[in-house]
């Protein structure tokens, strides 16, 4: 990291080639797997990181300051296209997750279900949307998740009661997508 914040081209490349795994799950676990734009927002990504490194302070990980930085862009180019993406989902556009359902109706339950979160951490604001996509879609623990967004871990539980609780809010406000959450099908 300090060879690469220092300018060393070989050490930028290094950094990149090791950390462009990680920087391609969160970027798809964010937009999903067949989202149009997920390479171009991985490139926008692991620029953001090479520009990003002046400002780590090693108080993390280089893995967790790298997966925020994803999670920062990815969400950032989910707003951008919002409108685009909201009105016309597929269902398989979200394969990125290994399911363990049985039949093809869990399944599609299970793709709306997670196209559904896509859209509604859309419309909360950034900072509980990161707390959320952290903790529920990337499975960050809530100290893992204070670490990578560097704040602490009550600001974090904070964010994510408010937002879960938004989320809630919005979902049994509206009977359809109580039945996507809750898997409803025929």
């Amino acid at each position: 990291m300090r060879a690469a914040a220092a300018g060393d081209e070989a050490a930028a490349t290094t950094l990149l080639v090791s950390v462009g795994p990680a920087l391609l799950r969160v970027v798809r676990s964010v937009l999903g797997v067949n989202h149009p734009e997920v390479q171009d927002v991985c490139q926008e990504a692991a620029l953001a990181v090479l520009l990003g490194l002046s400002r780590f302070r090693g108080e993390c990980t280089t893995l967790h300051f790298v997966c925020r930085i994803a999670v920062l862009t990815a969400m950032n180019a989910r707003r951008r296209s919002r409108f685009a993406y909201q009105n016309a989902p597929t269902v398989d556009e979200d394969e990125e997750l290994p399911d363990t359902a049985s039949c093809p109706a869990d399944l599609a339950d299970a793709a709306r279900r997670r196209a559904l979160l896509r859209q509604l951490l859309d419309q909360l604001p950034m900072a509980q949307a990161e707390a959320v996509a952290l903790h529920v879609v990337l499975g960050y623990t809530v100290d893992e998740a204070a670490s990578v967004l560097g704040a602490p871990v009550n600001t974090v539980r904070s964010r994510l009661r408010r937002g879960l609780s938004a989320l809630r809010q919005q979902i049994n406000a509206d009977n359809g997508l109580l039945e996507v959450v809750r898997g409803c099908h025929e």
